[in-house]
């Protein structure tokens, strides 16, 4: 937990509302949280969207990867993500 945000914790997947600022999504609105990462779909040569990288609440890279599966959510959604 954050000092600042007292204790305890919390997980929220909506981000709906994340892009604006400040954020007005479930995480930073209703708990008071930060995001701890997001998965956002990459765009490679062929336009295939089939990489992944992981950014922090500022943006910072984290991780990135290829999923191992190969089943991938619709091109719509990883496009718009």
């Amino acid at each position: 937990s954050l000092p600042e945000a007292g204790p305890g914790g919390s997980w929220s997947t909506c981000a709906i509302g994340c892009n604006k600022d400040p954020p007005q999504d479930v995480a930073h609105v209703q708990f008071k949280s930060r995001i701890a990462f997001k998965l956002v779909w990459a765009p490679t040569k062929d336009n295939a969207f089939d990489t992944f990288v992981l950014v922090d609440d500022d943006g910072k890279l984290l991780a990135k990867g290829k999923p191992s599966s190969g089943k991938l959510p619709i091109m719509q959604e990883r496009m718009t993500n």
